[in-house]
């Protein structure tokens, strides 16, 4: 196979086979060729987890630049090569979604929603065996800054950056919101408060919740999650009185918890 017109980055971290950078390098080239969109850049990291007691330890994330709009998927699997082939195949599904939709997600391009909505839930690692007292630990607080979208538009950034859910300001309301893949329509959005009504401008058929986010501190917020099925929480931080700010509690993929913090 050719080189790929475009520069491809390899980046690898714990225990990586040698012939994982060529594979990982084959299988974005393969992309380009069954996909007609320009890439213009790939980005792919390789890791090996460390810990022996998870069952997928390999982590395989790719990122792709697509005209200008960012595309991102990530895999676990056994081992590093497994990972690859279901990252070629997950990037391949978002390029063609992205080819049917043509923009971010107009009312004559509204695609289907995935079967499977939590890809990263928790019976995932139903196998993991790791003591509860250290699965029940945020091991990660990330601040962001939150993009002023449409729902449309963040479901759309759900979408192509292979998000289960997404923390945004909805537009319409102000309102600190989170669009995630549930209900029967395959997109919900949860939101703040439900006194502003749903948002006006969208063309998704998105469920939106009809109650307010509880109002929670992080770890009230842990103890929550770790009573549900679900791998993410969308809540109103109390640790931050004055502001209540919409925050996101989500599971990671090596089984502990990240939380996620709207910038000031």
């Amino acid at each position: 196979m050719s080189a790929a017109a475009f520069p491809v980055t390899v980046e690898t971290r714990g225990e990586i086979p040698d012939d994982a950078r060529r594979l990982a390098r084959d299988s974005i080239e393969q992309l380009d060729h069954d996909v007609d969109l320009l890439i213009m850049r790939a980005r792919i990291k390789l890791t090996r987890l460390a810990d022996q007691t998870l069952r997928l330890p390999a982590v395989v994330q790719g990122n792709l630049d697509i005209g200008g709009i960012p595309l991102r998927a990530q895999t676990s699997a056994h081992s590093v090569h497994e990972a690859i082939y279901l990252l070629r195949d997950r990037l391949r599904e978002q390029l063609m979604r992205l080819l049917r939709s043509g923009a971010p997600y107009p009312d004559e391009a509204v695609g289907t929603p995935r079967e499977s909505p939590y890809r990263h839930s928790r019976h995932q690692h139903a196998d993991l065996d790791l003591p509860p007292v250290v699965r029940h630990r945020i091991t990660r607080r990330k601040t962001v800054l939150l993009r002023c979208e449409t729902v449309d538009e963040a479901a759309f950034r759900m979408d192509t950056m292979d998000y289960d859910c997404h923390l945004f300001t909805d537009a319409d309301t102000g309102q600190d919101s989170m669009v995630f893949r549930s209900g029967p329509t395959g997109y919900s959005l949860a939101q703040l408060s439900a006194k502003s009504g749903p948002p006006r401008r969208r063309h998704l058929p998105v469920t939106v919740r009809p109650r307010p986010a509880p109002r929670l501190t992080p770890n009230q917020a842990l103890a929550r999650l770790h009573l549900t099925t679900l791998p993410f929480l969308f809540f109103a931080n109390t640790a931050a009185p004055a502001t209540a700010r919409g925050a996101m509690l989500y599971e990671r993929y090596d089984g502990h918890y990240g939380l996620l913090l709207p910038q000031a």
